[in-house]
C-alpha cells in the first residue's frame, strides 16, 4: 500500500485477507480474553457489528493456524489443551436464506417442520463439506511438510481412509444416501452434489430431487458420526475436539422476521448445542439479540441453559471500560495493535522508529487537548462567550470578562454557570463583590470536571461552532469500545488529512503523518455522520434511527438551557428496572438499540431516596458529534419513564416544566458541593 492511500480505506480487511495476510494484520489482543474458544463446550461469541466475532472465529480455521506455523508467528491459540480441527459455515455466504425461498409452496400444516429439517439438513451438509476439504487439506500439507502435525498429528494412509469411509458410508444417519461411496472422493462428491441440488431447488431452477426430500439428516448427527469415525479409524488422536463454527447467526433472526417462522431456525441450531455431546462442539458467532430473544429447543419446550449447554464469549462486555478506571483499558491495547497492523502494511511501515510503532496513536493523533485547551478554540477572543444579567454586580461582569479575553475562557464560563447555581442566587453572591477575585469555584474539583464537557457545549452554542474533537484519548473514547467504530474514525481522518496535505508535502514525509488538529476533528465530525447514517442498515433500522435522533435532540436541549448546570450529566436516560421489564414497543425499541449497539447500557446506582434499582443508557459516543452533546458520563442522567420516552419518540410537546417533569418521576435531589 502506497504512502498516499488511506491504511483504513477497507474496514472489513479481516474478512477478505489471504490466511497469510491475516496472520500479519489480525490483532492477537481480541483473543486474549477469550480462551475458551479452544477448550471443550460449546461457545457463542457474542458482539454488535464491527466487535470481532468473524475474526476470532477465523482463527479456528485450518489454513489460518497453518498460514501462523508458516510464518513463524505464536498462534493466539497455541496454549489449547486438546489437539483439534474445525469447520465453519458463513450463513451468508452459504445462503442460508434461501431455505425458506419455496416456503410457501408446502402445505401450511407440514411449513414449520419442512422449514425445520431443510435447514437442518442443508445446514449438516455444509459442514459437512468444510470438514471433509480441511481434513484433505491438512493431510496434504501434512504429507509435504509436516504443517501442525505437532498440534494435531493425522494418519491418513489407505488403510485408515478405507476404514473411515466404511464406517461414515454404513451409517444409518444418512438414511442411505452414501450407501455407493467407497472413497473419501465420492463421500465429497455426494456432499457437493446434493448442495448444489439444494441451491438450484433454492433458485427455482429445479424441484428437489427425492433422493434428496427422503435421506433429510437431523442437525449435527452427521458430524457425530465423522468425529467418530475419524477417532475410531485411527486417523485422529482419540482426544481431538472438533470445533463447527457457524457465523452471521444473526442471519437466522432476520430470516425468521421476513418470513413469519417465529424462531425455527435459531431453535434447530439450539437443539445441536443442547446435546452436551463431546465429540463434537460448536462455535456461534451473532449478535446480542439474536441470541438473547431465543434459545428454546427445536421440537421441546425446553431452553438452553447458561453455563451448561453453552458458555458466553461477550466482546462487548470484554473491551467495554469500567468506570472504576483501575478495571484496565484492554481496548486501548487492541485499538492501538490494530493501527500499528495497518501502519505496517503501508509504504509507512518500513520507516517507522521504534517509538512509533511503540506508540503510534500517539504519534499519529498526538495528545488530546484539555477541556480548558478546547475551550479556547472557540469563539472569538474580542468577543466573551459569558452572559451576564443587569442585576449582577459590575464587578461580576468585568471579571468574567476578563478571563475570557485573558485566555481562561472555560474558567470565565464556569464562573457564570457557578454564580447561575440556585445556592449562590438565593445567598445573592451574584451581587457580592467581595468574593470576585476569589474565585471560588477554582478549589472545586469535583464539580468542575463534572462540568467541563456541558460547559464546551454551550459555549460551542453560543458561537454556533461545532466542538473540537482531537488527540489520542479521543479518538479510543469515541469509538465506544467497538473496533470498527474505532477504524471509521481512523479512515475519516486520514482521508481529511489527504483532503488538506500538500503534495509536496506528502512526498518530503518521512515515516507516518502527525495529524493536524483540524483535519482530526473534521474527520470524527464526518464519521459520526456516517455512523449515524448506517444505523438504517440494521434491523429496524428505520425505528432506531428516528428513536436516537429523538434522544439526541432531547439530551442537546437539555445541556444547552441548563444555564446553572444544575444537571450536566443529561446526556442519558435512567430507567426503573421494574418499568423496563414490561413488555411493550418502548421497551422492545430500547432493547434493540442496545443490542444493536446504538445504546450503551450501564449499571445504575441510584441516588434516589427509594434506591429501587435502575438501568441507565447513553447514546454511542460516535454518536455524541452529530448531537454536539458530550459522551462522558457524569453526574445522574435525566430519571424517565417509559411514558416520557414514548413522547420523546413521538416528538410530542411535554407540556410540562422540566423541573416538575424530574420531580413527577422521582429524580433524586442532585446537590453539589455548593448547595444546588
Amino acid at each position: 500500500m502506497q504512502r498516499h492511500d488511506n491504511p483504513f480505506h477497507d474496514l472489513w480487511l479481516t474478512e477478505i485477507l489471504t490466511p497469510e495476510e491475516f496472520v500479519r494484520m489480525f490483532s492477537p489482543q481480541v483473543a486474549l480474553n477469550a480462551s475458551q474458544l479452544f477448550a471443550t463446550g460449546n461457545v457463542v461469541v457474542r458482539g454488535t457489528q464491527g466487535s470481532g466475532k468473524s475474526m476470532l472465529l477465523n482463527l479456528l480455521n485450518t489454513r489460518t493456524r497453518i498460514a501462523y506455523e508458516r510464518a513463524g508467528v505464536d498462534y493466539p491459540g497455541a496454549e489449547a489443551v486438546r489437539p483439534f480441527i474445525s469447520a465453519g459455515v458463513h450463513l451468508i455466504r452459504a445462503g442460508a436464506s434461501k431455505v425458506a425461498s419455496r416456503l410457501a409452496e408446502q402445505p401450511e400444516i407440514r411449513r414449520r417442520m419442512w422449514a425445520a429439517t431443510t435447514f437442518g439438513d442443508y445446514i449438516n451438509y455444509c459442514l459437512v463439506e468444510d470438514l471433509l476439504e480441511n481434513l484433505l487439506y491438512l493431510a496434504s500439507e501434512q504429507a509435504a511438510n509436516g504443517a501442525l502435525r505437532s498440534q494435531i498429528a493425522l494418519d491418513w494412509n489407505a488403510n485408515t481412509q478405507a476404514d473411515f469411509v466404511r464406517r461414515v458410508a454404513l451409517s444409518e444417519v444418512w438414511f442411505g444416501y452414501l450407501k455407493h461411496c467407497t472413497s473419501v472422493t465420492d463421500i465429497l462428491a455426494a456432499v457437493s452434489a446434493r448442495l448444489t441440488g439444494y441451491r438450484g431447488y433454492f433458485n427455482f431452477n429445479h424441484e428437489l430431487d427425492a433422493s434428496i426430500e427422503q435421506s433429510k439428516t437431523a442437525i449435527a448427527q452427521p458430524l457425530l458420526v465423522i468425529a467418530d469415525a475419524l477417532r475410531s479409524a485411527h486417523v485422529v488422536p482419540n482426544n481431538a475436539l472438533f470445533f463447527l463454527r457457524i457465523d452471521q447467526h444473526e442471519e437466522l433472526f432476520a430470516l425468521e422476521q421476513t418470513t413469519g417462522t417465529g424462531s425455527i431456525f435459531r431453535q434447530v441450531i439450539n437443539s445441536a448445542l443442547s446435546a452436551r455431546d463431546g465429540r463434537v462442539s460448536f462455535r456461534i458467532g451473532t449478535r446480542h439479540y439474536s441470541w438473547n430473544d431465543n434459545v428454546q429447543i427445536w421440537g421441546s419446550g425446553a431452553k438452553l441453559e447458561n453455563m451448561r449447554d453453552y458458555v458466553v464469549i461477550d466482546l462487548d462486555e470484554t473491551f467495554r471500560r469500567r468506570e472504576n478506571a483501575r478495571s484496565g483499558r484492554a481496548f486501548d491495547a487492541f485499538a492501538e495493535d490494530v493501527f500499528r497492523r495497518r501502519l505496517l502494511s503501508t509504504d509507512f511501515g518500513t520507516e517507522l522508529t521504534e517509538d512509533q510503532k511503540e506508540n503510534p496513536l500517539f504519534w499519529v493523533f498526538g495528545k488530546t487537548l484539555t477541556a480548558a485547551e478546547r475551550a479556547c478554540n472557540i469563539g472569538l477572543p474580542t468577543k466573551p462567550l459569558v452572559s451576564i444579567p443587569p442585576d449582577w454586580d459590575p464587578r461580576w461582569k468585568s471579571e468574567l470578562e476578563e478571563l475570557w479575553t485573558s485566555g481562561e475562557r472555560l474558567h470565565a464560563k464556569l464562573g457564570e454557570v457557578w454564580l447561575r447555581q440556585a445556592a449562590q442566587q438565593r445567598a445573592g453572591v451574584h451581587r457580592d463583590r467581595s468574593l470576585v477575585e476569589g474565585h471560588p469555584w477554582r478549589g472545586q474539583k469535583y464539580w468542575i470536571k463534572e462540568r467541563n464537557e456541558a460547559a464546551l457545549v454551550q459555549l460551542a452554542g453560543s458561537a454556533i461552532q461545532s466542538l473540537v474533537w482531537s488527540g489520542q484519548r479521543n479518538v479510543i473514547d469515541l469509538s465506544g469500545f467497538n473496533i470498527l467504530a474505532f477504524m471509521s474514525i481512523c479512515r475519516s481522518i486520514w482521508a481529511a488529512w489527504l483532503r488538506y496535505v500538500q503534495p509536496g508535502d506528502l512526498a518530503k514525509l518521512l515515516g507516518p503523518p502527525q495529524i493536524p488538529e483540524s483535519e482530526q476533528s473534521i474527520g470524527i465530525a464526518e464519521a459520526s455522520k456516517i455512523w449515524f447514517d448506517k444505523l438504517r442498515e440494521g434491523f429496524d433500522g428505520d425505528k432506531r434511527t428516528t428513536f436516537v435522533s429523538a434522544l439526541g435532540t432531547w439530551f442537546a436541549k437539555e445541556i444547552r438551557e441548563d444555564r446553572s448546570l444544575s444537571n450536566p450529566g443529561h446526556n442519558g436516560f435512567s430507567i426503573m428496572n421494574r418499568e423496563f421489564a414490561r413488555d411493550c414497543e418502548m421497551v422492545r425499541l430500547v432493547k434493540s438499540s442496545r443490542d444493536q449497539g446504538d445504546l450503551i447500557e450501564v449499571e445504575h446506582t441510584t441516588k434516589s431516596a427509594d434506591q429501587v434499582p435502575r438501568t441507565k443508557w447513553y447514546l454511542h459516543p460516535l454518536l455524541c458529534p452529530t448531537f454536539r452533546i458530550p459522551f462522558v458520563r457524569t453526574k445522574e442522567p435525566i430519571y424517565t419513564n417509559l411514558a416520557e420516552l414514548e413522547a420523546v419518540f413521538r416528538r410530542e410537546q411535554l407540556g410540562y416544566q422540566a423541573g416538575a417533569r424530574r420531580k413527577s418521576i422521582g429524580s433524586p435531589d442532585q446537590a453539589t458541593l455548593f448547595g444546588d
